[in-house]
C-alpha cells in the first residue's frame, strides 16, 4: 500500500467460535444447506453489540458504516449444495441461487443494523486479515465510510476442525494522528 495514512483503529474484536462456543450459531431465515451465513450473521452481530449495544446502529454511525467479508475459500457448503443437486439431475432450493452471492448475508446485517456504507466481498491471496484491513483503510480513506466491519470467515475443510470467524470494528484515526505519521 502507497498511502501514508495511519492505520485504522479497532474500536470491537469478536472470534468465533470463542472460549465455551460449543455449538454452530443459530440458524438465519433465508439460508439453508450451509453455515457460512449464519456465522457471519452471528459474529457481526456480536461484535456490533459488544460495541453499539441493540440494534439498530447509532444515526451518527449508520450511514457511514462499511462492512468487508473477507474468505479465501468462500461458502463451499452452498457450493457443494448447488453442484450436488445439478449433478443429481434434482432442483435446487431457490434460497441456494440467492445464498451463493457472497453479499447477501451482509445485506441482512446491513439491513438489521440499519448501515449504509459500501459492502464489498474479497477472496484474497494474500492474509486475509490485512487484506480486509487494508480494503477497510481505502474505504476510510476515499470517504465512503468512517467505520468498517470487516468479517473473516472460512469454514472448515478438515473433518475435526472448526468453522471459524472473526469481526473487527474499525474507524478512521483523528485527523492528528495522521498527521504524525505523514
Amino acid at each position: 500500500m502507497t498511502t501514508t495514512a495511519a492505520r485504522p483503529i479497532t474500536l470491537q474484536r469478536v472470534v468465533w467460535p470463542a472460549q465455551g462456543d460449543h455449538e454452530q450459531p443459530p440458524n438465519l431465515p433465508g439460508f439453508t444447506a450451509s453455515p457460512f451465513g449464519p456465522i457471519i450473521a452471528h459474529v457481526a452481530d456480536r461484535c456490533l453489540s459488544a460495541h453499539w449495544g441493540e440494534p439498530p446502529a447509532p444515526p451518527h454511525h449508520a450511514g457511514r458504516t462499511g462492512m468487508v467479508m473477507v474468505s479465501r475459500l468462500g461458502d463451499m457448503a452452498t457450493e457443494a449444495a448447488v453442484t450436488g443437486s445439478v449433478d443429481s439431475g434434482t432442483k435446487a432450493s431457490p434460497l441456494l441461487f440467492y445464498q451463493s452471492v457472497p453479499s447477501a448475508v451482509l445485506g441482512v446485517v446491513s439491513s438489521r443494523w440499519g448501515l449504509g456504507g459500501p459492502v464489498i466481498c474479497i477472496s484474497p491471496a494474500g492474509d486475509p486479515l490485512a487484506e480486509g484491513l487494508e480494503l477497510a483503510e481505502l474505504l476510510m480513506e476515499d470517504g465512503s465510510a468512517s467505520d468498517v466491519l470487516v468479517v473473516l470467515v472460512e469454514l472448515a475443510t478438515r473433518d475435526g476442525e472448526s468453522d471459524r470467524a472473526e469481526a473487527l470494528l474499525v474507524t478512521a484515526p483523528a485527523p492528528h494522528a495522521q498527521e504524525e505519521t505523514a
